[in-house]
């Protein structure tokens, strides 16, 4: 695992998408299926969601129907 000091936001969405359904084989999932578990607001799930990305915790990509995708980085 890397080692990061993350901060408890940063764990809470690293676990609600560990959570989230596999899809392209590793844990993902939608802003709003996070956005309904997170305990913060929207606005601070976007930098958390940034924030994870910029430190390759998280990648982003696309399901089929157009909707984001964030993925967990399973070599965490």
């Amino acid at each position: 695992m890397k080692n990061l000091n993350l901060t408890k936001l940063e764990k809470e969405v690293l676990t609600i998408i560990s959570w989230g359904e596999e899809y392209q084989e590793t844990p993902t999932q939608c802003f709003l299926g996070m956005s309904q578990a997170f305990s913060g607001t929207t606005n601070q799930l976007k930098g958390v969601v940034g924030s994870l990305e910029k430190k390759q915790l998280i990648w982003i990509g696309e399901y089929p129907n157009g909707m984001t995708a964030y993925h967990l980085d399973t070599e965490i």
